[in-house]
């Protein structure tokens, strides 16, 4: 009896510890939907023209049961107030006013707008076995940025800024552009908090796409090179189609 007793608790201690090790073991697969919000620091040439920015975004990638991912994503932009000097002489006085349609004067107030639009391909690397979905993320991707001027609506109220002659001083611009990111991903084993947070950066090759600028009666053709760093944190909506285990291959839910 006792040695029956015995070889049991063995066998239950051996099926515990095996249940253990396939838990510490699976990695989880499907499709992670992001919700996500960036702080940004603009450098070289537009850091020139803007302040630091916010943006919101979403996405979906796909990740494999060995960690990897690719999806695409995209974000709006806003920013604060123009950096840029001169856009608007033309049309202020050397108090920095312009006369509107009821006679009024006012500040020309024009703010940044844009977005951008990527693809990507990165790794989870977890960090302990308890959970091998979450970890230190690491990202890159590209795909295509746009950024301009908006105009608010008392700034419209100005006749040499309304329909289209406000093209002349929206500095559209727009290209190719890189990103890189690295951060920390959690996915929660019970579904309960799912987020990432890391540092951006990104990398802009553009250029103007306006015929001409008005303030400096002409085109502008040079190349830019717009970057910026941003801290990033997305909100994250798991939909699992799969599980991949150490040993016993994938299986599907």
């Amino acid at each position: 009896m006792r040695r029956l007793f015995c070889l049991l608790l063995l066998i239950s201690a051996l099926s515990a510890n095996a249940q253990r090790r396939d838990t510490l073991s699976r990695v989880k697969t499907g499709y992670i939907c992001q919700f996500t919000y960036n702080f940004n620091v603009p450098g070289a040439d537009l850091a020139e023209r803007y302040y630091s920015n916010s943006a919101v975004g979403a996405g979906v990638y796909y990740k494999t049961g060995g960690n990897w991912f690719f999806g695409v994503e995209g974000s709006y932009w806003f920013g604060g107030k123009l950096k840029e000097a001169g856009i608007f002489n033309q049309v202020v006085d050397s108090a920095g006013y312009a006369i509107d349609n009821n006679g009024s004067f006012i500040p020309i107030d024009a703010q940044q707008r844009g977005y951008n639009l990527n693809v990507k391909i990165g790794k989870i690397f977890p960090i302990g076995k308890r959970n091998r979905n979450s970890g230190i993320m690491v990202s890159a991707g590209a795909g295509y940025m746009e950024h301009f001027l908006r105009l608010t609506n008392n700034s419209l109220g100005v006749a040499a800024l309304q329909g289209d002659f406000r093209y002349g001083y929206d500095r559209l611009t727009s290209g190719l552009m890189f990103n890189e990111f690295i951060g920390y991903q959690n996915l929660d084993k019970k579904n309960r908090l799912n987020f990432f947070i890391g540092i951006e950066f990104a990398q802009g090759y553009t250029y103007s796409r306006r015929k001409i600028d008005y303030d400096l009666m002409q085109g502008n053709t040079a190349q830019r090179f717009d970057s910026y760093t941003g801290i990033r944190f997305g909100w994250l909506l798991p939909i699992y189609t799969g599980v991949a285990t150490q040993g016993n291959g994938y299986k599907f839910k």
